[in-house]
C-alpha cells in the first residue's frame, strides 16, 4: 500500500436504506410470516421485530432461494445499518456519512446443508468535504464463505453462500466485488473485504477490520468499523 495513504472516516448513514449492508439493490422481496419463529425444522429460520410487530420466514423449508427485504407490512424495502467512525484507509482522507441496504436468504447448496446469503444493494456517501465526489459501486455485494479456496468470483450461487449454524451466534464471511472511485480515479476495482461479522439479535450489526483484495489476493486499501441496524428493531437467524 502506499506510504501516502489517506483515511477515510465513514459515518454510515442510512445497510443490509447493508441507500448502502435500504444487510441489501432492492429487488421485489417476498412477503414474510406474522409471528415468531416456531422453534422447529432444521433449515434456518429468519425472524425481525420492526415497530413492534414480529414477523418470520420460516425453518421448515418454505420461502427458500428467494432474497428478503423488510417485510411489506412495514413498508417494504431493504435493511439498513448504518454506523460512526468507519475508517478507510486508501488514498482519500475524507470524513463523510455512509448508508449500506441489502438483503437476506435461505437456501441449499448442491449438497443438500443449508447457507445464508446476504445481498448488499447500495451505499450512499455524504457530508464531509468531497464525499459527494465518492462513487461506490459493483453492486449487488455478495457473502462467501470465507472457507472457500479462490475467494472471487462473488455471485448468486447457494454453494458459495455462508454455512448455517444452528447453534451459531455469529456468522462471517467475505464481501465483494466492491469498487471505490473519487474524483474520477478508481481506488478500489472489483475487490473484496475479509471476515465480515454479522452478530445478529436486538442492534444486530456488521462488523469489519480487513484489508480489501483483489482475485490474486494482493492487498489494498483497508477498512475498519461497524455498522448497526437501523429500521428494525431486532433481526436474527435461529
Amino acid at each position: 500500500m502506499d506510504t501516502e495513504i489517506m483515511k477515510i472516516k465513514i459515518l454510515p448513514l442510512t445497510l443490509l436504506a447493508l441507500g448502502t449492508w435500504s444487510l441489501l439493490f432492492s429487488f421485489a422481496a417476498a412477503d414474510w410470516d406474522t409471528g415468531a419463529c416456531p422453534g422447529t425444522g432444521s433449515a434456518p429460520c429468519i425472524e425481525t421485530v420492526i415497530n413492534g410487530n414480529t414477523y418470520y420466514f420460516n425453518g421448515t423449508g418454505l420461502h427458500a432461494d428467494v432474497w428478503h427485504g423488510r417485510p411489506a407490512a412495514e413498508g417494504g424495502g431493504d435493511f439498513v445499518f448504518e454506523g460512526d467512525d468507519v475508517d478507510l484507509e486508501c488514498a482519500l482522507n475524507l470524513s463523510c456519512s455512509v448508508a449500506l441496504s441489502g438483503q437476506i436468504k435461505k437456501c441449499q447448496d448442491s449438497s443438500g446443508e443449508w447457507r445464508i446469503g446476504v445481498q448488499v444493494n447500495s451505499a450512499t456517501l455524504s457530508d464531509g468535504t468531497f464525499c459527494g465526489s465518492i462513487n461506490v459501486s459493483g453492486f449487488p455485494w455478495y457473502s462467501k464463505d470465507p472457507t472457500i479456496t479462490g475467494h472471487c468470483p462473488f455471485e448468486d450461487d447457494c454453494d458459495s453462500f455462508i454455512p448455517y449454524d444452528p447453534d451459531a451466534t455469529s456468522y462471517a464471511g467475505n464481501f465483494g466485488p466492491v469498487s471505490v472511485a473519487a474524483l474520477g480515479a478508481a481506488l478500489v476495482d472489483g475487490e473484496h473485504i475479509h471476515d465480515v461479522v454479522f452478530t445478529p439479535g436486538v442492534g444486530a450489526n456488521i462488523s469489519f477490520a480487513s484489508d480489501l483484495y483483489d482475485c490474486n489476493e494482493s492487498q489494498d486499501c483497508s477498512m475498519n468499523g461497524v455498522l448497526t441496524i437501523t429500521n428494525a428493531t431486532s433481526f436474527d437467524i435461529h
